[in-house]
């Protein structure tokens, strides 16, 4: 069954089988998947949002949601596997470097990575339960292979399941916007179960070809490639916490070429590396200014701490990514007293 984190402020008591949240930090978005563990990097084009419906529904949990444009890693946890589907501007998306397209799902198991790129506000729905339980759902459809640790695959389904399956999530989420104690009544919410795991079988055996084998949408050797290159260099920036990381680092950390590291990452991101570097040193910036802790920073010193030279372009790419000015992230942070406190806006 899922449960509550032991850094959850509802573990221990009893959750409603419906949650709404709405999420403006990235790091808010952590446990935002039950049974997942995401990190999130916003793409800079204003400020961030992520809005989700969560309907916990016994051992599984059905999320719909909606964000803002960002770049993602989410891994599902230990014993875990995910059922992803995009529900809005495929065309733009990328999953593992790949192009999603019209009616393509995905599924991941326990120690797999998804690395997402959503350079347009998008919707999505998220199916979540235990691998064992997958696994006897979707080994008559040929769909056990996927469920390997470690492993994930895609597949594009019939028009008609499809639509079947949006039609679901989305009256659920009208239904839980409109009337929220509804499903707390064990009818209706084993009813939503009952109705969510039938579309799910149906998407999957639509995308089960004539022969009995699954058709899978094939990955490329180039993109499994590249995605490699940017999962070690994830795992090498979150071992590196402490300090900015620029590009030849990277480069020299993971022993590949300047050229292989762009490539991969504008393969999976669709942005180069110094690019998303810059993104975390923001955030890494933000994180300081955030703190309510110790004596009140200057914005000028914790920029030049992450290396930023130039100070005017400093402040408008961080008003682009949030929202708002150094200053004013200060000022929420430790109160209007301090707004003039360091001069760079």
């Amino acid at each position: 069954m899922l449960m509550a984190s032991d850094d959850d402020p509802q573990a221990g008591a009893k959750r409603r089988t419906v949650e709404a949240r709405v999420m403006r930090e990235p790091e808010e978005a952590v446990q935002a998947v039950p049974g997942t563990s995401y990190r999130i990097v916003p793409l800079g084009s204003g400020p961030f949002e992520v809005a989700t419906t969560t309907f916990r529904l016994g051992d599984m949990a059905l999320q719909v949601g909606r964000s803002t444009p960002f770049l993602g890693f989410a891994t599902p946890n230990p014993g875990m596997a995910v059922l992803q589907i995009p529900l809005a501007h495929a065309g733009t998306l990328l999953l593992n470097g790949m192009q999603a397209q019209r009616r393509m799902f995905g599924i991941y198991s326990e120690g797999s990575e998804l690395l997402r790129a959503s350079p347009r506000d998008s919707r999505y729905a998220a199916l979540t339960l235990p691998r064992g339980n997958a696994e006897a759902l979707l080994t008559p459809l040929g769909w056990a292979a996927p469920f390997r640790p470690g492993s994930h695959a895609y597949a594009t389904a019939t028009q008609e399941a499809w639509d079947r399956m949006a039609r679901v999530v989305q009256t659920a989420e009208r239904t839980a916007t409109e009337s929220p104690d509804i499903f707390e009544n064990e009818q209706p919410r084993r009813a939503l179960r009952h109705a969510v795991l039938d579309a799910g079988r149906e998407l999957l055996a639509s995308a089960v070809s004539e022969e009995g084998s699954s058709a899978t949408v094939r990955i490329p050797r180039a993109s499994r490639g590249r995605h490699r290159i940017v999962v070690a260099a994830d795992a090498y920036l979150q071992a590196h916490l402490d300090h900015p990381i620029y590009t030849d680092e990277l480069c020299d950390a993971l022993g590949v070429s300047a050229t292989a590291l762009s490539e991969a990452f504008r393969a999976v991101f669709l942005v180069s590396p110094h690019r998303f570097l810059k993104y975390r040193r923001l955030h890494m910036v933000r994180a300081v200014l955030r703190d309510r802790d110790g004596p009140v920073p200057l914005v000028k010193s914790v920029a030049l701490s992450h290396g930023f030279w130039h100070l005017g372009q400093f402040s408008h790419d961080y008003r682009a990514a949030f929202g708002e000015t150094p200053s004013e992230t200060l000022a929420r942070a430790r109160g209007l007293a301090v707004l003039e406190a360091g001069s760079v806006n």
